[in-house]
């Protein structure tokens, strides 16, 4: 804006970004700022609050969010598969097993048998 017109001194044009950001319709809001009152905070808050859980991904085994975003060619639909990964066999005992899965937080006892070498 004021870079188009050779001058480098924001000081001078706040006011009028100000106002410009001021008087325009927002979509997280779905409304402008300078319309929003007490009475219409409520409104604002529930919009922004409706808009944000639409866009919440749970990809892990516990359903906590995905941290960052990502755009849909980048997302793909998977199943866990019935095969998991052993990261570390930490006890034995007879037929079983102390196992640290890979990826998991969990460790848990399993038989011997089901163990793929």
């Amino acid at each position: 804006m004021f870079s188009m017109r050779g001058k480098y001194k924001w000081i001078d044009i706040l006011a009028s970004a100000t106002n410009d950001y001021n008087n325009r319709k927002h979509r997280t809001i779905g409304m402008r700022p300078s319309e929003v009152t007490a009475g219409t905070t409520l409104k604002a808050y529930t919009h922004v609050k409706l808009f944000n859980k639409a866009h919440r991904f749970k990809v892990d085994m516990k359903g906590d969010p995905v941290l960052g975003g990502f755009y849909e060619p980048e997302l793909q639909k998977a199943k866990h598969p019935d095969l998991y990964l052993v990261e570390k066999v930490i006890r034995r005992k007879k037929n079983k097993v102390y196992v640290k899965w890979l990826g998991l937080d969990e460790k848990s006892w399993i038989d011997k048998d089901n163990i793929v070498l």
